[in-house]
């Protein structure tokens, strides 16, 4: 059965399973239960689908050979079982590696992620095709974990491992994580070393990760490109996609062409699943706001902040103080960013603050919630530009009182302010007068 192991490590899977069969089929029970055994092992490999193969393959062994009952990778295997019947899997500790792997899939899909690793650690010295399983395995669990960019680590570990025909896959599911990590950059190396996966469903989401990444880079051209070969793909295999239809949303909504951001984000409310379609609401109620359909987009925002479940409440508020500014409402604005501060928003919440008081002529106090709302926000993020900007006007306006600050925030702002902007050439001269000021130790009254 060498040779069998020796096709599987090199990704020969269908010449794997006619030796293993071969074996499986000799004479000699013990020599065709172990075959009978390692067959089993090899329908584990394809995941639930194969659990009817699988516990046939087990059944068969233990009728050939008995005593298999007490070998570690039959009772790994039929736990493995277990777990896809919906069952729990009972965990043992074992000194058998192969078994470790196995008991750590069984782990893995009965939703014990923590379990999974720790059986992982005894997974030492595996033969290749299940080393790399091993790492993706590990991956997967830490992903769960909620450890995006260890689970990127571990990907790549199995990516290295693998062979050169799963590698397109994994590398799907190494830029996922390297997306959910902020790593776009490492998202699109991994693509293009994983190159285009050889299925067309598989191809669909590489073009769809490859636009995520561009998207993330700050490039919604570039995503809208790749989202194109997605919608082919999924146009030939007759399946459109939430996810899809929701970023190519996003990325119109990035070049301000809002009419076809909100048709494409009605869509992707249309095919968002059950768990999906709140967060959906609120993409297409941003996309109102934005095109002017403020009364369509205040039904929308009342109606998903009425929902007590959604977790994205205080970023519904900041919406709502947004609308009722933009209606010049600022007793509504008031309220509505007191309770994006209330739920968790912040930067946003202070911001609006800031207009409001600065609406109303209170300077020094919309002064004040502008620092805030900068200190808040990530740097270069819009809140942070837009209270980084407005503080200088503010500062400009009240007689340059602490010009090293205006000088500071000027400079900050310049870095993310485009040079065809208005606001660049009124940052430069408010910085060159704080220069002057500075300078000359003077300030004015």
């Amino acid at each position: 059965m060498e040779r069998a192991e020796n096709l599987l490590a090199e990704g020969r899977y269908q010449e794997a399973f006619r030796e293993l069969v071969r074996h499986a089929e000799a004479p000699m029970p013990p020599h065709a239960a172990l075959a009978t055994l390692r067959l089993a092992e090899f329908y584990a490999l394809y995941g639930e689908s194969e659990r009817e193969n699988l516990e046939a393959a087990l059944l068969r062994a233990l009728e050939l050979d008995p005593e298999l009952g007490e070998d570690p990778l039959f009772r790994a295997l039929s736990e493995l079982a277990a777990a896809y019947r919906g069952e729990e899997p009972e965990l043992f500790d074992t000194g058998d590696p192969r078994a470790a792997y196995h008991l750590a899939q069984a782990a893995l899909y009965a939703g014990w992620p923590r379990e999974a690793l720790l059986l992982l650690e005894g997974a030492r010295g595996l033969p290749g095709f299940l080393a790399w399983r091993a790492s993706d395995l590990k991956a997967k669990a830490l992903e769960d974990l909620g450890q995006s960019r260890e689970a990127f680590e571990a990907y790549q570990e199995a990516f290295f491992r693998a062979t050169p025909e799963d590698r397109p896959f994994i590398a799907l599911d190494a830029a996922g994580a390297a997306l959910d990590a902020g790593m776009p950059e490492a998202a699109k190396e991994m693509l293009a070393a994983g190159g285009l996966p050889p299925e067309p469903d598989a191809e669909a989401s590489w073009h769809y990760l490859t636009a995520r990444a561009e998207l993330a880079l700050g490039n919604p051209r570039r995503a809208l490109d790749a989202l194109a070969e997605a919608e082919r793909r999924e146009a030939e295999l007759g399946e459109p996609s939430y996810g899809v239809a929701l970023l190519k949303g996003q990325a119109l909504m990035e070049l301000g062409r809002y009419r076809e951001a909100r048709e494409a984000l009605a869509r992707a409310l249309e095919l968002a699943p059950l768990e999906e379609r709140d967060y959906a609401r609120h993409e297409l109620a941003v996309a109102l706001l934005e095109e002017g359909r403020l009364g369509e987009a205040e039904r929308e925002l009342k109606a998903l902040f009425a929902e007590p479940t959604y977790p994205h409440r205080g970023a519904v508020a900041a919406d709502l103080a947004e609308l009722y500014y933009r209606l010049a409402d600022l007793g509504a604005t008031e309220a509505w960013a007191k309770e994006a501060i209330r739920l968790g928003q912040a930067a946003s919440g202070e911001l609006f603050l800031g207009h409001v008081a600065y609406d109303r002529m209170q300077l020094e106090e919309a002064l004040d919630h502008y620092r805030r709302a900068a200190e808040l926000a990530p740097e270069g993020s819009r809140e942070w530009l837009i209270a980084q900007q407005t503080a200088v006007e503010i500062l400009a306006q009240l007689g340059y009182p602490d010009p090293e600050e205006v000088l500071r925030r000027a400079r900050a702002a310049l870095r993310y302010t485009p040079p065809s902007d208005d606001w660049a050439s009124a940052l430069r001269l408010y910085a060159e007068r704080a220069e002057e000021l500075r300078s000359g130790g003077r300030t004015l009254n």
